[in-house]
This record gives C-alpha cells, sequence and structure tokens, in this order.
C-alpha cells in the first residue's frame, strides 16, 4: 500500500522558474512512492508576512487532515515555518520532511547586502520562519553539501538527504544539429538563462559593462521578465529576449553558455540544463556551487580577465560530450529517482513501514 502524503503547494502545471523545475521533480518523486493530495495556497492578512501560511491556509489544513490520514506531509519551502510549526504542535502522528531550496537566512543576507535597509524585513521574516522550519520538521532535504553544512552551522542539524537539482533528458541530437545550420538566426556566441531575479540581473549587467567591450560575438539572454529596459550599455550585440516558449533552440545554437552569478544560494538549475543540452559553460563559482566540477565543460572565472581569456581561445563544439556524459550520471532525474527511493525505503523502515 501507498502512503498517504499532503504535499503543502499547488500542483505544477507549468514551468516558469528554477524553483518550479525542482517543485515539479519532487512532485513526480513523490507520486512514485505514495497518493499525493496537493493543497494549494488560499489567501488571507499577512501573506507576505507568513509567507503564504495564513490563518485561512491553517484552516484549510486543519481541515484536509481532519477528514482523511496522511502519513507524511511534504513542505516545498522553508519559508513555510508557520505552518511546520502548526502541524507539528496539531497532529503529532504526522511526520513532516521540508525541502530546502536553498539555506534561506544566507539568501536574505545576501539580499540584504545588494538591496540595503528595504531588504530587513524580508530578512527578519526569513530569520523567524526557517528556524521554525528546520526546529520542527522531522526530515530536511537540501540541494548539495554548501545548504547541509550551512544548515548545520547555523542552526545546528544536519540535513537528512541532499537532493541536487535534476531534469528530464530533453536532448535531441537531430534537432541540436538542425539548429546549429540556421542561418536565418543571429549567431549566439554567448547565451545567459535565467527569470528578471536580482542576481541575475546584476550577472547579465555585470557581464555587458566588463566583458563584452573586450571581446567579438553576440550575447544573448534569454528569462521571463528579462526586458532591455532593466540594462545600460546595451549595444547591437547584445540581444535581450525575455520569456520563450522553448528554450532548447536558443542552447542548440549556443556556442557556450556564461554564468557569472555572484550571489545567491541553493543550486543554479541552469547550470544541470546547459549540461543536459550538451554546452560549454563559463561561470562563477556560485554558479557550480553543488556541482561536481569538470574542466572539460565547466571553466571557472573569477575574474573578467578570466572570461575574457577564455572565449577568446575556446572554442567548443556546439555539443559538448564530456557535458552530457555527467549531465547523465550525475543530474538527470532517472538518477535522482533512484536516491530518494532509496531514502523513502529507509523512511518506512524508521516509521514502521508506515
Amino acid at each position: 500500500m501507498k502512503n498517504k502524503i499532503l504535499y503543502l503547494g499547488e500542483k505544477i502545471t507549468k514551468i516558469t522558474s528554477g524553483a518550479d523545475l525542482v517543485n515539479s521533480r519532487n512532485q513526480e518523486l513523490l507520486e512514485c512512492v505514495g497518493d499525493v493530495t496537493y493543497l494549494p495556497f488560499v489567501g488571507g492578512r499577512f501573506s507576505k508576512m507568513y509567507f503564504k501560511a495564513t490563518d485561512a491556509y491553517l484552516k484549510e489544513i486543519d481541515s484536509v487532515i481532519g477528514k482523511q490520514y496522511f502519513d507524511f506531509v511534504f513542505i516545498k519551502h522553508s519559508h513555510l515555518g508557520r505552518a511546520c510549526k502548526h502541524i507539528k504542535s496539531n497532529y503529532l502522528g504526522v511526520k513532516i520532511i521540508m525541502f530546502f531550496h536553498n539555506i534561506e537566512i544566507h539568501f536574505a543576507s545576501e539580499y540584504m547586502k545588494t538591496n540595503g535597509w528595504k531588504a530587513l524585513p524580508f530578512y527578519l521574516a526569513i530569520k523567524h520562519w526557517e528556524k521554525q522550519s528546520v526546529r520542527f520538521a522531522d526530515y530536511c532535504i537540501t540541494l548539495n553539501g554548501r545548504d547541509s553544512r550551512l544548515m548545520q552551522d547555523i542552526y545546528g542539524r544536519h540535513s537528512d538527504l541532499e537532493l541536487p537539482t535534476s531534469f528530464p533528458d530533453l536532448f535531441n541530437e537531430t534537432r541540436a544539429k538542425r539548429s546549429v545550420m540556421r542561418e536565418d538566426k543571429e549567431p549566439i556566441d554567448y547565451l545567459f538563462v535565467g527569470v528578471s531575479f536580482f542576481a541575475n540581473v546584476e550577472a547579465v549587467q555585470w557581464f555587458i559593462n566588463n566583458v563584452m567591450p573586450m571581446v567579438d560575438g553576440h550575447f544573448h539572454v534569454v528569462g521571463k521578465g528579462m526586458n532591455k529596459a532593466l540594462f545600460h550599455n546595451v549595444t547591437n550585440r547584445v540581444h535581450i529576449h525575455g520569456y520563450v516558449d522553448d528554450l532548447s533552440d536558443y542552447y542548440y545554437r549556443a556556442r557556450m553558455v556564461v554564468s557569472p552569478i555572484h550571489v545567491g544560494g541553493g543550486m543554479k538549475t541552469k547550470t544541470a540544463e546547459a549540461l543536459m543540452y550538451g554546452k560549454t559553460i563559463l561561470g562563477s563559482k556560485e554558479a557550480f556551487e553543488g556541482y561536481e566540477m569538470d574542466e572539460r565543460c565547466m571553466l571557472l572565472c573569477e575574474r573578467a580577465e578570466d572570461y575574457v581569456k577564455n572565449l577568446k581561445n575556446i572554442y567548443p563544439d556546439f555539443v559538448n560530450n564530456q557535458s552530457r556524459s555527467l549531465f547523465l550520471q550525475l543530474y538527470s532525474d532517472e538518477i535522482q529517482k533512484s536516491r530518494f527511493t532509496r531514502f523513502w525505503n529507509d523512511l518506512k523502515q524508521k516509521n514502521g513501514n508506515c
């Protein structure tokens, strides 16, 4: 008999961000091991303060758990400490699994450095509610070793599982060859993919200011919310596309992917995506955080000079076979499904097979 699982959050039907991708992957994993009931968020006062865990949402939780027994509650984000505390205080038999997209207090500290005191309310709310998540969850899942270490250093607790970002394997060799041969599109020498999140906007602007004047070629930026008005010093060699329905053609046509991200947390989902499409990646330490480094396809660049040197001297194939190999070995959904299934079987044994 499958376990009964209550998932706090909506069922993902459309991927619009890296968080959506990870949440969707997690939902598929849970559906493989249990019968999952989704509880979408509902509106209420102080929604931002409580990160959607409003009084109205807590009543919805009570209504659902009061009508049906659940073995586990899976909480999709450590913002939801209020909901975590509420469930553990009222339903002792239910085991809570909390997923950490990153260690939010660490990210909030970086966010304050960039945005100043206006970010203080966000920082204080995160500080309070993430602490509740760590305290009241029975099991904590992080994306990578850095987040596991941060959890231990900040909260004095180990992660129970590291479950890295992963992708379904969407690569199509025939389409890749066809896209490279297209002559009706502008060349993509350097590609950046990411939504208009402050760290991504900062990374793109940094690359425009510090690298593009020193190299030839065309730089393309793709991502929800990205538009030309966000940037300055945009020349005719910089192309801002915003949201597109299909990223694959951009990846297939890109000579390489650049990821000069300097702040953040968790793992960058676009790094795994670029590996899946067989791209050579030039990126910062932050862009590669949590990934197994392979210099045959992942080039660490600490300064603008490093990007310039590599962009001038390296001419990789449009499909880097080592990127594909690394993806298939470590970051495909199939690999993470195996790891999660082992973890779940251990959970069932610890809890009397539920």
